[in-house]
């Protein structure tokens, strides 16, 4: 039977992707997908239908050849069956450590695409209205309908390279793909905290509206872009490998140092140094 430890489907997620991108797939890849094939095909051998009315023979002797043929037809699917499953879980392990070693490299070599992409839309977000909603745009003016079919093809390729990297980085299994607010850190990285930032509610003035504000843009994906790369604050960067977890940290970073600041108007002396050793550790 299949089972977790023998699921391929993330991997072969992965490959397509990466075909699709003209990204280098060693030649191991397919041929072990396809024995992978063979092997649930022959885990999945079927018995001979159960007999009807129109398979009773003339003669018992015919009948008892027949019983035979079917009897050593049901031998043989079972024994594929037995033997295939065996084979399963080794060669599915080999497929997944195949491509999870590739997953790195992969999606390194989305980064000159995505930069670019994002290089172009910043261009086209300096023509539009600085209100990017698309209830307020004035879809009777060349002007902002222009740029903005524009940016909406921008836009929804690098939604496609996302979606490549997260189908890459789930069978790579990557350390914080798919915690809170993981597609925010898969595309930008937060400012690290500072005790001047912290001091002055740099996160709370600044940063925090910025990342609600993409939140809020969740079912407007073009004005959500368009508004990442107009960010003050914000890297918009396609994250390397393993890199989301570093980025979630980096919140964690500033709430630490928050904590320590206290809520007086100004920190004393005592906060300072404690906000210091709070982004320190």
């Amino acid at each position: 039977m299949i089972t977790f430890d023998n699921d391929t489907g993330k991997a072969r997620k992965a490959v397509k992707a990466a075909e699709r991108r003209g990204l280098p797939v060693p030649e191991e890849i397919p041929a072990t997908a396809a024995m992978v094939d063979v092997v649930v095909k022959a885990a999945h051998m079927r018995v001979p239908e159960r007999p009807t009315l129109d398979d009773i023979p003339a003669t018992p002797e015919e009948l008892a050849a027949l019983i035979e043929e079917r009897a050593h037809a049901h031998r043989v699917a079972e024994s594929h069956h037995k033997v295939a499953t065996d084979f399963l879980e080794p060669i599915a392990r080999r497929f997944n450590a195949l491509v999870r070693a590739q997953v790195p490299g992969w999606i390194r070599a989305l980064q000159p695409e995505f930069n670019g992409l994002v290089k172009q839309l910043r261009t086209q977000s300096r023509k539009l209205p600085a209100n990017l909603d698309t209830r307020w745009l004035d879809w009777n003016d060349a002007a902002v309908t222009t740029p903005w079919e524009k940016a909406e093809g921008m836009a929804f390729q690098l939604d496609q390279i996302v979606n490549d990297r997260r189908d890459m980085a789930r069978a790579g299994a990557l350390g914080g793909e798919g915690g809170k607010d993981y597609e925010l850190y898969a595309v930008a990285r937060l400012p690290e905290p500072t005790v001047e930032g912290v001091v002055q509610h740099r996160m709370r003035t600044h940063i925090s509206p910025e990342v609600q504000q993409w939140r809020e843009l969740r079912q407007q994906p073009v004005s959500r872009w368009l508004q990442l790369v107009r960010s003050e604050h914000l890297t918009v960067e396609l994250a390397t490998p393993d890199e989301v977890r570093q980025r979630a940290a980096v919140w964690d970073h500033w709430r630490e140092g928050i904590a320590a600041r206290g809520v007086a108007p100004v920190p004393t002396p005592k906060a300072i140094a404690a906000i210091e050793s709070a982004l320190r550790g």
